[in-house]
């Protein structure tokens, strides 16, 4: 048996579609557990099956079938999702199973798993490729201790045998349109792809806002997204929505239609071929820099934090270039804390680096988890939640047990900094930094501005492993609820002053953008409504 522990952390997970979105793992306990338990979750039903032969129909089945039937029983966010998209996922199963049964080969197996978790639409629940298998065992290697890995489906031996299989066989590539979107007040506002070309060069004009996908309204487009990519919400202006779009084609070879409206009002019509992005190592391993300065001298104090990295070497670095500059700036009366776009990573990196050294008192957080049917002992039910609370109605029904999601973050190696802290959200954020924003309203240790986050608060997702293939499914096994009683993942943290980027000021970015280092936050400031709004109501 396993001591039980307040924050445990593992890896991080980065999805890609043309540009990194760091996914992680939040974990504030961990129920101690058997081997045998462990056992029969991850391996009771594991076969050595040599895959080079191909997967038989029946396999297959098999594999699907364990997979329904699991996410059936455990996964907690089937109503949520049809309240949140429509779509009814459990009510798939014949159409499911029938692009399964008809799949011809191995390949075309792992796209049809691969579509089904991605209509999950929750960014914790995914297909684990080989490179983001690849990714799991570097950052598990690092952080968990030895006497667990023989626990862990990422050390068996019949996996690790699969994955090598599976990295031959598939490859992750993507064909997108060399022009991408921003979703902006409602619009979707073209950018290039890459940021060395212009629009221009596809006689685009800068700040053209995407009407039609083919015969697709664009709204319509971003739904149709379902399958490929998760996707956001506009609580404003209540709709399914994609702050970055890409147009996905099926080939080198296909065109696609956009309708776009110009900034001076005037529809124009391109038919574009696509590009190839193929997702390798590297593209995961992207380590983005932080980036600080002095918005006004002696006043506010910028810091922007584009990922909580996952090791402990990289936290302990950037920890001591955060701590100088919060010695630097310790004075001040504001400092903006800017978290914008981070989907996650360690919750060790906030909580070492960013709070304890701005805190001289301890601060307490708590919120509440619960979970359906789950094989891990919950030890409170339902009825002994705080009562009064905008529970999810579901609860009532199909859940039976919770748990606390509980710490205590205690100052060290405080800077005497005294001010007011701002922190800068969006739909970017997920996980570990949502842990971030969660705990910054909740305890008022930051004032969140901007537009609400994504959610990912909670345990750690579970790893199923498909018996036949030996593919893993990563999927959240619990539903973190907020102060208020909603649930985490489906509206995340609603910021404390909401603020969102305006059209006119990012079109304006675009109109500048080749001659402004992104880097410098004083070039930028100027571009960004949010942080525009913030000095407006300090000055």
């Amino acid at each position: 048996m396993f001591r039980k522990r307040i924050i445990k952390i593992v890896l991080a997970v980065i999805m890609v579609i043309g540009a990194a979105f760091f996914l992680s793992y939040m974990i504030f306990y961990n129920p101690s557990y058997s081997y045998s338990e462990v056992y029969n979750k991850y391996y009771k039903n594991l076969k050595d099956i040599d895959l080079a032969k191909g997967l038989t129909a029946e396999q297959k089945l098999e594999d699907f079938e364990y997979l329904y039937n699991t996410l059936q029983k455990n996964f907690p966010f089937f109503e949520m999702g049809k309240r949140k998209t429509g779509f009814d996922w459990l009510s798939h199963k014949e159409e499911f199973e029938k692009r399964i049964r008809e799949t011809k080969n191995n390949v075309e197996f792992y796209n049809e798993i691969k579509r089904m978790v991605t209509l999950l639409q929750v960014a914790h629940a995914r297909l684990v490729s080989p490179e983001l298998f690849e990714k799991f065992q570097k950052a598990f290697n690092e952080v968990v201790k030895s006497e667990e890995k023989q626990l862990d489906p990422l050390t068996n031996s019949i996996i690790i045998k699969n994955y090598e299989y599976w990295k031959q066989t598939i490859k992750e590539t993507t064909y997108i349109l060399p022009i991408v979107f921003s979703y902006i007040e409602g619009k979707y506002v073209a950018i290039p792809y890459n940021k060395n070309e212009s629009l221009e060069e596809y006689g685009v004009p800068e700040g053209s806002i995407l009407l039609k996908v083919n015969e697709l309204a664009a709204d319509e487009y971003a739904k149709s997204l379902m399958d490929k990519a998760f996707l956001n919400y506009d609580f404003k202006r209540n709709k399914i929505v994609k702050y970055k779009l890409y147009v996905f084609a099926d080939s080198l070879e296909d065109t696609i239609k956009l309708t776009f409206l110009s900034p001076k009002g005037e529809e124009i019509e391109k038919t574009l071929q696509p590009i190839e992005v193929k997702i390798n190592q590297s593209m995961l391993d992207n380590k983005l820099p932080l980036v600080k300065g002095m918005l006004v001298k002696g006043k506010v104090a910028y810091l922007k934090i584009p990922e909580m990295k996952m090791s402990q070497n990289d936290i302990k670095k950037d920890g001591k270039e955060i701590y100088s500059f919060f010695k630097e700036i310790k004075d001040y009366p504001y400092l903006i804390i800017d978290i914008r776009g981070n989907g996650g990573g360690n919750v060790m990196y906030w909580i070492e680096n960013i709070v304890k050294p701005l805190t001289d008192k301890k601060i307490a957080y708590k919120a509440y988890t619960v979970v359906k049917n789950y094989d891990i002992k919950y030890t409170k039910t339902l009825d002994k939640l705080p009562k009064g609370k905008n529970y999810p109605p579901e609860l009532k029904d199909d859940f039976g047990y919770f748990a606390e999601i509980s710490y205590t973050v205690t100052p060290k190696n405080y800077v005497g900094f005294k001010g007011k802290i701002y922190l800068l959200t969006d739909a970017g954020v997920y996980s570990a930094a949502e842990g971030f924003a969660s705990f910054a309203k909740a305890t008022k240790w930051a004032t969140v501005v901007g537009t609400p986050t994504s959610g990912g608060l909670g345990f750690n997702p579970d790893l199923l492993v498909l018996p036949n293939s030996g593919l893993i499914i990563r999927y959240p096994n619990n539903m973190a609820l907020n102060p208020d009683g909603t649930a985490n993942e489906e509206v995340g943290t609603q910021p404390d002053i909401y603020v969102e980027e305006s059209y006119d000021d990012f079109v304006n970015y675009l109109k500048d953008r080749e001659k402004i280092d992104e880097n410098n936050i004083l070039d930028m400031v100027k571009y960004d409504t949010v942080l525009k709004r913030i000095l407006e109501m300090v000055r």
